[in-house]
């Protein structure tokens, strides 16, 4: 068998050790350079992160909406219980086109500094759909917040279709309802005054009779008419109230940091320390071959 010479694929495991090791002597024996890359790498973050202009931010609170089957017994699925409805909606560039043309800013500007997030500590459980804030970041105070509410409102308008539908339909059956009460309440009037009228006296028993049953009939007609109202009216609170999506807050826009100081720092001190080392490693090179030019 011919005997590998473990220098052709590189150095041998022992003497990888040893070349890692005067490495680490080399970094630890240099240690106030990187001490001193990481302090100011710090100290650049920080300048950074104060450095980094007025930004202002606008969050506006949406509840999206809980579908409910045409008879309100059970929960349905829909654009309202998906979670990646919102953010494909405030993200549309037809949808920031459209806002940034109202508010007046770039649209590229305000696509950029839009997004959304559920709540912090709502759950999101099988067919149920948790709160969601859309948030405007950009260097206008006025405008981020009206385009957080416009695109808020944008939402509701794409996710209550269903809802809105169901609320028209409710809400003709009510005017029917209403004009079919009036109309039975006009004919207890009439029934209820012909038998009170001065010449009910007159009447036969057969009319008389007749009349008291039309009187019940149009009594016992007005009152499920009244049930009737009152549950179509329930109907529609539910799918106004419940079914239907809307902005639970409106935005107002707050001075933020353009920059996270705490990302800015860490992000800094990381870099530092990578320049520190690779600092500390090429010291003596470095150092040796600026002798030796000295020399020469």
């Amino acid at each position: 068998m011919t005997d590998r010479n473990p220098r052709a694929g590189g150095l041998a495991p022992d003497e990888q050790e040893i070349d890692l090791a005067r490495h680490w002597w080399l970094v630890v024996a240099r240690w106030w350079l990187v001490a001193a890359a990481v302090a100011v790498g710090i100290v650049v973050g920080l300048l950074v992160s104060l450095g980094g202009g007025t930004v202002y931010q606008a969050r506006a609170t949406v509840y999206l909406g809980q579908p409910l089957s045409p008879s309100g017994s059970s929960q349905v699925q829909g654009l309202q219980t998906n979670p990646s409805t919102v953010n494909q909606v405030v993200k549309s560039r037809s949808v920031v086109a459209s806002v940034a043309g109202r508010v007046g800013v770039p649209a590229d500007r305000l696509r950029a500094g839009v997004s959304s997030k559920p709540v912090s500590g709502a759950v999101a459980r099988l067919g149920q759909t948790p709160l969601v804030e859309v948030v405007v970041r950009g260097p206008w105070r006025r405008q981020s917040a009206d385009a957080a509410n416009l695109l808020a409102d944008a939402v509701v308008e794409r996710v209550s279709g269903y809802a809105d539908a169901k609320i028209a339909q409710f809400s003709v059956l009510l005017e029917s309802v209403d004009v079919q009460i009036e109309q039975a309440e006009d004919a207890v009037a009439r029934y209820r005054a012909a038998l009170e009228d001065d010449a009910a006296p007159a009447l036969s028993a057969t009319d008389r009779l007749v009349l008291v049953g039309l009187l019940d009939g149009a009594e016992q007609r007005r009152g499920q008419l009244v049930q009737l109202r009152t549950q179509t009216q329930l109907s529609l609170t539910l799918a106004n109230e419940v079914e239907r999506g809307q902005v639970v807050t409106r935005a107002s826009a707050t001075k933020v940091d353009a920059r996270s100081p705490r990302t800015s720092i860490i992000v800094g001190a990381v870099i530092g320390l990578v320049a520190g080392v690779a600092l500390a490693l090429l010291w003596e090179p470095v150092l040796r071959r600026t002798r030796g030019t000295a020399e020469v």
